[in-house]
């Protein structure tokens, strides 16, 4: 179901994979950890922030932790249907359907802080949305699974240079995550 999709704008399929509900799993011991350690994270390195941007939000599983670290959560997701569910999900978050580059992030913008956790993969032109990030932001962090770590890790050097890194962990499964202030 996943064809054509990684490193690619196929905003149509992303959203077909919500036809079915929580298709990446994040209600399993291995996210909730994730999510847990991603907050731990941004509390530290941080501490809470006023307004906070979840890029690639999905079905709100994760902007239910966000909102813990925020004063005011908006949720960006490029699949409605997905959206629809992180509304019932998070009633108090603001939810939004598109990308970086829509005008609604603009209008809201700058954002405190923009998290985007496991969502890279599914963009075609990193170096733009990584360029965005400086513009509609004051400080960002970056989550990716450890094994797209070559292709990622020299985009995020490039475009976001001085970021700092820690490896989060859980079992077998690694993420990268990576963090810059006041870009």
């Amino acid at each position: 179901m996943l064809r054509d999709v990684r490193y690619s704008n196929n905003y149509r399929k992303l959203d077909a994979v919500y036809r079915m509900g929580n298709p990446w799993g994040m209600t399993s011991s291995a996210e909730q950890f994730r999510f847990t350690e991603t907050n731990r994270l941004i509390l530290r390195e941080f501490g809470r922030v006023q307004s906070l941007l979840e890029i690639g939000c999905g079905e709100g599983h994760q902007s239910l932790y966000l909102q813990d670290v925020c004063d005011s959560l908006t949720g960006l997701d490029v699949s409605a249907r997905a959206v629809r569910r992180a509304c019932r999900r998070c009633p108090q978050a603001n939810f939004l359907v598109g990308d970086v580059f829509s005008q609604e992030v603009s209008a809201l913008a700058p954002f405190d802080l923009v998290v985007a956790c496991e969502v890279l993969y599914y963009i075609s032109d990193l170096a733009a949305t990584l360029q965005r990030l400086r513009i509609i932001s004051r400080s960002c962090l970056l989550t990716y699974f450890e094994g797209e770590r070559e292709t990622l890790d020299r985009y995020v050097g490039e475009f976001l240079p001085g970021t700092h890194s820690e490896i989060i962990a859980f079992e077998q499964l690694r993420w990268h995550a990576l963090w810059l202030h006041n870009m």
